[in-house]
């Protein structure tokens, strides 16, 4: 009954013609075969068109299980991989203790399910993907799963050798830490946390040396997360394996030092920006990591919509002028500076870029790292950029007087600059410019655009839900926007697709500060900022609040995260 209904399901959404479905048919009742497979082996539909049949059919969810999708450790461990290999079939919490939803490639296999059930005693839930993506997620997550073990158990195994004889290195006996740097589960240790962090998405790695312990923490949408630490007595050589891979000089523990690395992950390179502090107990490590995969290039990705994108595109259009974008470090700012230097890259145009540092190369892009070392600043590399004829001009961060005056007189003399400049809101520029000794005939002439940049954490979609917020937090946002209080209001449950935040991923908020003739005239004659605050929202600017409470209102995001990172206007 089921396979006719099935049949009748794909003929229905023109998944599979008629005539096809009775040739497969006839080749499944001669040969006893299960119909799906002989509709795919034969090419007559494909491994997605069965899996949204049976969506369909069964009213069960349908997952795309992308490339970065990685199952938790509760969830590998409610499921032996055999178990999962012969049903084709993964497990993810839906709640803790109650129930699992079973990613299956067959939803119909009443087998798989009562041995699941056997194995959790939990409810079971159903959903479907393909078998591709299902053994894909199989071979990834497992092996991941049993390389981590091993590296766990060699780490126990040299802590008890440690305990016996001692491991750790005299603090000047450089050989000894290069041969301990060196040991296999030294070095697994670091390559099972490398991976752990780009699996997650990190964008930091921090390890922290205490008197009798050692903490490791990642960072994570903003947030720093602890992560298994290794044994006291292992974390010299592992901060000594670090610098060796960054090329540092190992010898040297009393002065902060910095480096850098590049090794391959799942077919992509991984850029690695390696800093070391002295401490107390130790030296401090901390490792950022630039994995080209997170860079976001899309200004909608980012959170630009309507009219600001729409202005946004215009203004990068326009032969010169400048665009700042502001906030304060760790929002932002440069994602959105390379996606704008990625709408300007063109075989017609000459891009140019400094940065302290490099962050991500763009090809298409030249783009210059300053070297401060050698008397190589910001000021300097625009001196030399100005005379390479470009187009465009990002300039990583505009720091001094210097490097705003001539930035500013390119921009005069037919160049398209975009800058970063640190202050609070997008009005705050002009008195922060003025502070360090820019005219303000100059800020008037030049200055086209400037954005004030947040970045929001966003509702974890897995475990997305209505709920009521504090009758303070929804006064607060009412304050600000009159009909909050009648809003439905979303947050995150938590689960293991989280870490039990409730959060996921963020999105930027936007304060949008077109400086229109109005607005030059009143630099020029040097009006305060909140007076040009003020104008500036007559005119219908957006504020950051406003932003944030928009994305509350669509659901991206919950009121307390807009209260953390916004002060109310």
């Amino acid at each position: 009954m089921i396979t006719d209904q099935l049949s009748e399901m794909m003929i229905r959404s023109g998944r599979v013609g008629s005539s096809e479905l009775e040739q497969a048919l006839g080749i499944a009742e001669e040969s006893g075969r299960v119909l799906t497979d002989i509709l795919i082996e034969e090419k007559l539909a494909s491994p997605r068109d069965i899996a949204m049949t049976y969506s369909e059919l069964l009213n069960i969810p349908y997952l795309e299980l992308e490339e970065n999708f990685h199952l938790q450790r509760d969830e590998f461990d409610m499921i032996p991989e055999s178990i999962a290999r012969r049903y084709c079939l993964i497990p993810l919490i839906k709640e803790v203790d109650v129930s699992i939803t079973l990613v299956m490639k067959n939803p119909l296999d009443m087998d798989a399910v009562d041995t699941v059930r056997s194995l959790t005693s939990l409810e079971i839930h159903k959903a479907v993907s393909t078998e591709e993506k299902i053994k894909s997620i199989i071979d990834k997550c497992y092996k991941e799963e049993a390389y981590v073990e091993a590296g766990l158990q060699d780490i126990i195994d040299v802590e008890a050798a440690a305990d016996e004889g001692g491991i750790e290195a005299d603090i000047g006996d450089v050989d000894q830490l290069l041969v301990h740097a060196n040991d296999a589960p030294v070095v697994r240790y670091v390559n099972l946390l490398l991976m752990e962090a780009i699996r997650d998405g990190a964008s930091d790695i921090h390890f922290e040396p205490g008197e009798n312990n050692c903490s490791v923490r990642l960072r994570v949408d903003g947030s720093l997360h602890p992560v298994t630490p290794p044994p006291k007595s292992l974390y010299q050589a592992i901060v000594t394996r670090i610098k060796i891979l960054s090329e540092m000089d190992i010898a040297e523990r009393r002065l902060p030092l910095d480096g850098r690395f590049k090794f391959k992950f799942s077919g992509r390179v991984i850029d690695v920006r390696v800093s070391s502090m002295p401490l107390v107990f130790g030296e401090k490590v901390v490792m950022r990591i630039l994995d080209k995969k997170n860079l976001v290039l899309n200004l909608e990705d980012i959170g630009f919509e309507g009219q600001n994108l729409k202005r946004f595109n215009e203004i990068l259009a326009m032969p010169n002028g400048i665009v700042l974008l502001t906030g304060p470090t760790g929002s932002g700012k440069t994602t959105t500076l390379y996606s704008a230097l990625g709408i300007l890259r063109s075989p017609t145009r000459n891009v140019q870029t400094v940065e302290d540092p490099v962050e991500y190369l763009i090809e298409g892009i030249n783009q210059m790292p300053v070297r401060p070392k050698i008397g190589l600043n910001f000021a300097e590399c625009l001196r030399h950029i100005l005379r390479q004829d470009p187009d465009a001009v990002m300039i990583g961060e505009i720091r001094d007087a210097e490097t705003a005056e001539i930035a500013m007189r390119a921009s005069l003399t037919g160049h398209i600059v975009l800058s970063t400049l640190h202050t609070n809101d997008a009005t705050s520029a002009f008195s922060r410019l003025r502070d360090i000794g820019i005219p303000s005939y100059l800020m008037a002439a030049t200055l086209r655009l400037i954005i004030a940049q947040r970045l929001l954490k966003t509702i974890c979609p897995n475990c997305k839900t209505p709920y009521q917020p504090d009758v303070a937090d929804v006064s607060w946002a009412a304050s600000v926007i009159p009909d909050a209080s009648s809003w439905n209001y979303q947050h995150g449950a938590g689960c293991n697709q989280c870490r039990q935040s409730g959060m996921k991923g963020r999105r930027a908020i936007f304060e949008f500060l077109e400086v229109s003739p109005e607005l030059r005239n009143m630099v020029h004659e040097e009006v305060d900022d909140m007076t040009l605050r003020r104008k500036a929202i007559e005119g219908g600017m957006q504020t950051l609040v406003e932003n944030a409470l928009h994305r509350v209102h669509t659901g991206e995001t919950t009121i307390s995260e807009a209260i953390t990172k916004c002060v109310a206007d």
